[in-house]
């Protein structure tokens, strides 16, 4: 698997980064075959970790350090931090942060996860600003983060909002964001696509699948609520959540690849992506969304029909 560079800093991740999002309680053998899928990503190709999408981030880290428990220089995980979480974690002391300690709060709050994670390293803190949607100098007073008052240099990426026209300032140049790009919510290629060159800026890309639209996971999930309790289908709902995705089925005639191999695709097309965070794979899907790369890569043609011309 293709491994690509972070802006600013010597240090290459898995072009495909898995993301862990376990639930609070599961029985111990969930747990085992999380740890399964995690060493048989490793396997693939996947280097990268991330836990900043997760419901319960502590749980999430402690797997991965669960999965990878021997050093290897690598392997590393994206950790995600706000005005909110950090002010939670402080709850339990009655004693929130306030703005001028909140650099130290970060510090210690990272210094949680990287006991963790042991072994394993962070290699991205993503910063959700407190203002949505960031305006143009966001970020300017935002917190610790965005004015590259890193605790040990670790490198930021700031989390866009999807209504977004262009990219907020932060002080580090070139700077690292993180936003949902898919076939189906493409907003971000305009934005990166038009964007000043001179500022290198790079993307981590979120929700590629279109929240489990693009592979399928959504259908799963809508299925799996049907009963008498749940009331009719909302036909209209469902032909505006669906339509747009029946509308790619030119991406996988002749079946050279599946939708979910084209959404990877077509997110890794962008060379200012640095990574594409996908949810971790269940066991009969792992080898297929994570061979993507043997499959036929989106044509120029196929980029016209989608409505982006290079």
């Amino acid at each position: 698997m293709e491994r690509r560079s972070l802006p600013g800093v010597a240090r290459e991740i898995s072009s495909v980064t898995i993301g862990v999002d376990p639930p609070l309680v599961v029985p111990p053998a969930a747990d085992d075959r999380t740890i399964a899928l995690l060493r048989r990503s490793r396997e693939l190709g996947v280097t990268t970790f991330d836990v900043a999408g997760a419901r319960f981030p502590q749980r999430a880290e402690r797997l991965i350090a669960r999965a990878f428990p021997e050093p290897d220089p690598t392997v590393s995980a994206i950790v995600g931090r706000s005005v909110e979480s950090l002010s939670r974690e402080r709850a339990q002391d009655d004693s929130p942060p306030a703005s001028s300690d909140r650099e130290g709060a970060l510090a210690a709050s990272l210094e949680q996860s990287r006991r963790r994670l042991h072994p394993v390293p962070i290699s991205v803190l993503e910063w959700e600003p407190e203002n949505e949607p960031p305006t143009a100098d966001a970020g300017a007073g935002d917190a610790a983060v965005t004015k590259g008052e890193v605790p040990n240099g670790l490198l930021s990426a700031v989390r866009l909002s999807s209504q977004i026209t262009e990219l907020p300032k932060v002080a580090n140049a070139p700077a690292l964001y993180s936003g949902a790009l898919s076939l189906l919510e493409p907003d971000l290629v305009t934005v990166f696509e038009g964007s000043d060159k001179s500022r290198a800026a790079r993307l981590l890309a979120r929700d590629p699948f279109g929240s489990g639209r693009l592979d399928g996971s959504r259908f799963a999930a809508s299925a799996g609520l049907s009963g008498p309790e749940t009331g009719p289908v909302d036909l209209r709902r469902l032909h505006e959540e669906f339509d747009p995705v029946l509308r790619l089925g030119f991406l996988t005639e002749r079946r050279k690849r599946t939708l979910a191999q084209a959404a990877v695709q077509f997110v890794l097309h962008w060379p200012w992506v640095v990574s594409v965070v996908v949810p971790l794979p269940t066991p009969e899907r792992i080898e297929e969304i994570l061979g993507f790369g043997g499959r036929p890569p989106i044509s120029p043609e196929e980029l016209s029909k989608l409505g982006f011309v290079k």
